[in-house]
């Protein structure tokens, strides 16, 4: 698996920084292989996501939000895929039946044509290289 990419959905990446018990076992090791490997990426959304949650107090984190953003941003072998022109026309393309949530969207155009695995806040991991 160390040959893909692993695309964190922004839960994940929370559970994985404050809340480990809400992934299982094997995510942990899978998310810990990635990162060892250099090969856990989140999307620049999540770090909106995370700013936008923790303004409307439905996520506790244990620094200032700008704090915390910034630790994220410095964690070895975490890379931050940008919102670039392909992202931004992929997210508005996805089935009619894809959610409407702009996070969700932009997450998933990330992994476009990216050997990757993806993990979401249901606890699934999909194979998508």
């Amino acid at each position: 698996m160390t040959d893909n990419l692993f695309v964190l959905d922004t839960h994940i990446l929370l559970w994985t920084l404050l809340d480990k018990s809400k992934l299982y076992k094997k995510e942990v090791e899978i998310i810990k292989n990635a990162q060892q490997n250099n090969k856990l990426i989140i999307s620049s959304i999540s770090l909106w996501e995370i700013a936008m949650l923790a303004s409307k107090n439905k996520i506790r984190i244990y620094s200032k939000t700008e704090d915390f953003l910034k630790e994220i941003t410095d964690i070895k072998g975490l890379n931050i895929h940008q919102i670039d022109y392909r992202v931004a026309a992929e997210s508005v393309s996805l089935l009619e039946e894809f959610h409407g949530d702009p996070a969700d969207r932009i997450i998933t155009a990330t992994t476009t044509g990216l050997s990757h695995f993806t993990t979401t806040n249901k606890n699934t991991i999909v194979n998508s290289g």
